[in-house]
């Protein structure tokens, strides 16, 4: 009998499952590492490369001509959006690679029990310890041990937490209690336009106050600079970006790259910050920890997509200083 979660699953956003991984380390799945030593030589390098690519293109995405809708990392309000958002013309959704069925929910098996956030979903098990999940699926379903990437593995749908008919899949490692970008395990999917850099804000209280270049401020406290960014693959989504660098009077003031979510002891984190400290409420990035000098500061950020499309702004302020 194939397994399945049935049991009292609290409903909660996308990003259970990083959480939950100790539930699933029961599966024994450990990482098949190999250690060649330090000294590698130029024909061991490029074979590993070779093996990387390879490994890569055996990747395919779970939707044919699927759309984008939502990016790895991006501000979901109060928590990170572990995964990519994608709809299609096609209702079909397929394993990102082969692999055997580890555990399976489906309101057709289970009716008399409610939908949690992610509604009707499949964990799929690959090689070294990598696992993928399909959610909100169609109430239809069926279910085998093994699927290839060319077998369906379920149906788009709008079940669970879920405000229109789309798919939420995520990749991730057990080993590390890691959510994985799918982006770097996925192929290059067409993006050709720069992710824009809108406006600067600081927030007093509950008031946002837009921050234009060469103003004049006075502030009682060094607060941390809201910044509005904006992206798109076709031109009419918000997407989130990948990297976010800044620079506040020549010093560096972060550079974080979402390409991956973590479990930590303080919940789940990016580059060891958790969610406020890169994320205001209304979804600005948070570039936290400025110390304003009296007068001109000035401020360059720099952002990026994962196809490396690369938009930057540079800005100076007029600060007066009355730190009550």
């Amino acid at each position: 009998m194939l397994p399945a979660v049935t049991g009292n699953v609290q409903k909660r956003p996308c990003n259970y499952f990083i959480q939950d991984l100790n539930r699933v380390n029961s599966a024994e799945y450990m990482l098949n590492r190999t250690s060649n030593g330090a000294n590698m030589n130029s024909k061991l390098l490029l074979f590993s490369i070779l093996i990387l690519v390879v490994s890569n293109l055996s990747f395919r995405w779970p939707l044919d001509n699927g759309v984008i809708t939502s990016t790895f990392g991006e501000s979901r309000g109060d928590h990170f959006h572990d995964g990519i958002d994608m709809i299609s013309p096609s209702d079909n959704v397929y394993p990102v690679k082969d692999g055997t069925l580890l555990y399976a929910w489906n309101k057709s098996f289970f009716p008399l029990e409610n939908y949690w956030g992610g509604g009707n979903y499949k964990i799929i098990a690959h090689d070294n310890g990598i696992m993928s999940v399909y959610m909100h699926l169609q109430d239809i379903d069926s279910l085998k041990l093994n699927y290839s990437n060319s077998d369906v593995v379920g149906l788009v749908g709008n079940t669970g937490h879920s405000y229109g008919k789309h798919i939420h899949f995520s990749i991730l490692d057990i080993e590390k209690k890691e959510s994985i970008n799918p982006m770097k395990l996925l192929p290059v999917h067409n993006d050709q336009k720069a992710p824009e850099i809108y406006n600067f804000y600081i927030k007093i209280d509950d008031r946002y106050i837009r921050i234009n270049d060469n103003s004049d401020i006075r502030l009682t406290k060094h607060y941390p600079l809201l910044v509005e960014i904006k992206d798109t693959i076709k031109g009419n989504e918000n997407l989130g970006i990948y990297r976010i660098k800044a620079l506040f009077n020549g010093k560096d003031a972060g550079d974080h790259e979402f390409s991956k979510i973590n479990y930590s002891a303080n919940g789940l984190v990016v580059n060891n910050r958790i969610f406020p400290d890169l994320f205001d409420e209304k979804g600005y990035y948070k570039l936290s920890g400025l110390v304003f000098n009296e007068g001109i500061n000035t401020l360059a950020v720099t952002v990026s997509d994962f196809n490396g499309n690369t938009s930057e702004k540079v800005f100076t302020v007029n600060v007066n200083l009355d730190i009550q």
